[in-house]
């Protein structure tokens, strides 16, 4: 990469960085682009020339957060569901890999969730998780299930769920451990293992 084109990654880089920054902690529609670019160290113009609207912005900032958390793909989750035999065993990897992935970028998932029905772009990035999260769902179960016991079992490892018991003041340990005994229960429920 030639100097002046890793100057621009770096520049485009710092820019993902401040924007999930302020997003996370003021919200995206109270974040201007000259709020991003005062926490960059650069122009606004600079910021508009890397992104014009939040229909580049935001994408942006949804990768460098499964950057930062690094949610297993369903490639990945499939091999290690492989090599556990039990629905129970599954769906507890599942959840505690959830639940890291929760804690890493919790800020921005939960600025996220909280704007998604005003701002298209984040509904766009969260419907990419929740699908993802859906798939995984089916394949710890090892089988379709219920409608209404599939849906149990994926809100409980969803993010608002995680959310709402961290905001009650859990540690992301205590979060993850309740969470791994509600999955249980639901499982044993609805008859997996």
């Amino acid at each position: 990469m030639t100097a002046r084109a890793a100057a621009v990654a770096e520049t485009r880089e710092g820019i993902v960085a401040a924007a999930r920054a302020a997003h996370a902690e003021r919200g995206v529609l109270a974040t201007s682009w000259d709020d991003i670019a005062a926490r960059a160290g650069v122009s606004t113009a600079t910021v508009y020339r890397h992104f014009p609207s939040l229909r580049e912005l935001i994408p942006a900032c949804a990768r460098s957060v499964f950057d930062v958390i690094q949610p297993p793909t369903v490639e990945e989750a499939s091999a290690t569901f492989a090599v556990l035999d039990r629905a129970t065993d599954r769906l507890e990897r599942l959840v505690r890999d959830s639940c890291h992935c929760y804690a890493e970028g919790r800020d921005w998932l939960h600025a996220a969730h909280r704007e998604r029905d005003f701002v298209p772009e984040l509904s766009d990035a969260l419907d990419v998780i929740e699908g993802t999260l859906a798939v995984l769902v089916t394949a710890a179960a090892g089988r379709r299930l219920p409608k209404l016991d599939h849906r149990t079992l994926f809100v409980l490892c969803d993010f608002p769920f995680w959310w709402s018991l961290h905001n009650a003041g859990l540690s992301p340990r205590a979060v993850e451990e309740t969470v791994v005994r509600l999955v249980h229960t639901e499982a044993a429920r609805v008859g997996l293992d």
